[in-house]
């Protein structure tokens, strides 16, 4: 055996006890790795079925858990109903007289906002009002000029309106379309939480979005019940808008027309007064006394007709005695015709007797 050989087999003895720790030791760690690895198994199952769940949804969790599927058709229904959205956008400039804005647009950048595009205006915040439908107006780097669609048609609403414009301190969001009504937005919210998010709201109208998914109730419209459950009607606040801004600007102009008939009524009235003081005066100065002289005149005529009617009676009273006279001597005269007829026919019959008698020569 060479010395070099055996050099090796007592290097190879030295070195064994040394790898057989570091074996050991391998083996050890290897053991501790493979029960640290059987710990993760529970927690990694745990993990990969609540995976499962999210991916698939849990229609029976409480409350249900959709699946990513329905999240993402959610989503992409959200994205496309909604449009396209501006944040953070702060109002530079705001004509009080005509509401006219010009509005920053920090991002993005270009903001990719079109000439003549119409806009819906919010405040950013969970209580942010609507601020109104826009019109694009002009066109900078960050900057949109904008004009309102519907301008309010009396002076007291555009007040309020550049009073509410004035007073806004958060930023605004400027939305290409506008929200839409939708029934998952506010069900669930107890009525606290809906009178908060919905101050002003009328109680009656608060009651729809309370009961929105619930049971029905006696008296429910049956086109508002779905599945035994009320379902509120969704409104479309667009044309909602537009209605009111007609009926108020349509008030606006029977107000107007009202003032109208108002002025034309109160000038016939001064002038039917006048007519009537014309009027009055002739009656004072020139009827009155005609109206005396009739008077006059009326008892000339009554005491005339008294006296004629004292004579018509005394005229009458002595034709009713010559009446009666006239028939005392018609009947006296009757009387007598008929006793000069009866002494009359006397005498014929006396002289025809006489003249009847036979001759006997004497």
């Amino acid at each position: 055996m060479s010395i070099w050989s055996k050099v090796l087999a007592g290097l190879i003895l030295v070195a064994s006890p040394v790898l057989f720790f570091l074996a050991m030791r391998t083996l050890a760690s290897n053991r501790a790795w493979r029960e640290a690895a059987k710990s993760y198994d529970a927690p990694l199952e745990r993990l990969r079925k609540e995976a499962g769940q999210f991916e698939e949804g849990n229609e029976s969790a409480t409350p249900p858990l959709a699946s990513l599927g329905q999240l993402d058709v959610k989503l992409h229904d959200l994205m496309a109903g909604r449009g396209k959205v501006w944040r953070g956008c702060v109002v530079k400039n705001a004509d009080p007289t005509t509401l006219q804005l010009v509005v920053e647009v920090p991002f993005p950048d270009p903001h990719l906002i079109n000439d003549k595009m119409v806009l819906y205006l919010f405040e950013e915040g969970e209580t942010g009002h609507y601020m109104g439908e826009y019109k694009i107006t002009g066109l900078t780097e960050k900057q949109v000029s904008l004009a309102p669609t519907m301008p309010p048609p009396i002076p007291k609403l555009l007040q309020q309106q550049a009073e509410r414009i004035r007073a806004t301190r958060v930023p605004w969001s400027l939305y290409e379309k506008l929200p839409t009504d939708r029934r998952d937005v506010f069900r669930g919210k107890n009525q606290a939480e809906l009178a908060q998010a919905m101050p002003g709201v009328p109680p009656a109208t608060l009651e729809e979005f309370l009961r929105d998914g619930n049971d029905t109730q006696a008296g429910d419209p049956a086109e508002q019940v779905v599945k035994g459950k009320y379902e509120r009607q969704l409104r479309d606040y667009g044309v909602h808008f537009h209605e009111l801004n007609g009926q108020i600007a349509e008030l606006r102009d029977q107000i107007a027309a009202a003032k109208t008939d108002k002025t034309i009524a109160e000038k016939l009235q001064a002038d039917t007064e006048k007519e009537v003081q014309i009027r009055q005066t002739h009656i004072d100065q020139t009827l009155k006394s005609e109206l005396a002289e009739a008077k006059e005149e009326l008892a000339i005529i009554a005491a005339h007709r008294d006296n004629l009617k004292q004579n018509l009676d005394a005229v009458v009273k002595k034709v009713k005695q010559t009446l009666a006279l006239n028939k005392r001597l018609l009947a006296q005269w009757t009387e007598m015709q008929l006793g000069a007829a009866r002494r009359l026919n006397e005498l014929i019959e006396r002289e025809a007797s006489a003249s009847a008698a036979p001759y006997t020569g004497e």
